[in-house]
């Protein structure tokens, strides 16, 4: 078996996951309306909270406490708010923080009885510094960009070198792959991660571009695979 596996930018993060924002209107804010993506940043990482599946993860996998959720952003922030180590968008203060057992803390933790992920680490040299997905990955698959269902999944053989490849590349952070992304050419397509502990999570890849989110130049051999996989898949639809 195979383990699967920013702040970049608000609309990557809703485009990947789909998922819900929470509004605050705050008052004696310049920009009045606020509109939150569920972030949390502790010992100088920052996590996102839209892990498909997290909400069924066995509470015994609660393992050691990390630290607490120190500020609650929304309500309480305004839009320029620097995130610092305790923050939270919507977490109240004093939630625990806790390891994910089977996890490194740098790429899961558990807070609220919710699994939140990484989407940026300052120390991260390599897509492996980034994810911890080794006997964690149980399939690998393209989706819809549509409504993120899958379309279809990679082979064991190309998922094996795609991973290989994946968790090599240099981490350069979402800033970097940026310039080079043509926004004519599409939003790219997902790829999706299966873990063992059933839950599931996408990030975007250019294909054409040949970069993938968070912030990596992918090889020519990721680029060959995907191509050959998405060949006759409707990757956009009406």
């Amino acid at each position: 078996m195979y383990s699967k596996s920013s702040v970049p930018v608000i609309i990557l993060l809703l485009l990947a996951a789909g998922c819900s924002e929470i509004n605050s209107t705050l008052r004696n804010c310049p920009d009045g309306a606020i509109e939150w993506v569920d972030i949390l940043k502790f010992n100088d990482v920052e996590y996102h909270g839209y892990v498909d599946g997290s909400e069924q993860v066995d509470p015994a996998g609660r393992g050691s406490v990390l630290g607490e959720v120190t500020f609650k952003m929304a309500d309480n922030a305004c839009s320029d708010h620097n995130l610092r180590n305790g923050d939270a968008a919507y977490l109240p203060e004093g939630t625990i923080i806790y390891e994910y057992t089977g996890f490194s803390p740098d790429f899961r933790v558990l807070a609220g009885n919710k699994v939140y992920q990484v989407q940026h680490n300052d120390a991260a040299q390599t897509f492996d510094d980034l994810f911890d997905i080794h006997g964690n990955l149980e399939q690998l698959s393209i989706d819809s960009s549509y409504d993120g269902r899958t379309l279809t999944f990679f082979p064991e053989g190309e998922a094996a070198l795609f991973i290989d490849d994946f968790l090599t590349l240099d981490y350069e952070g979402f800033d970097e792959i940026y310039p080079v992304i043509e926004t004519e050419s599409g939003p790219g397509v997902f790829i999706g991660f299966h873990l063992t502990d059933g839950t599931s999570f996408q990030l975007t890849y250019w294909v054409e571009e040949n970069v993938i989110n968070p912030g990596g130049f992918a090889t020519e051999r990721m680029q060959e695979i995907i191509l050959s996989l998405k060949e006759g898949l409707e990757l956009e639809e009406e």
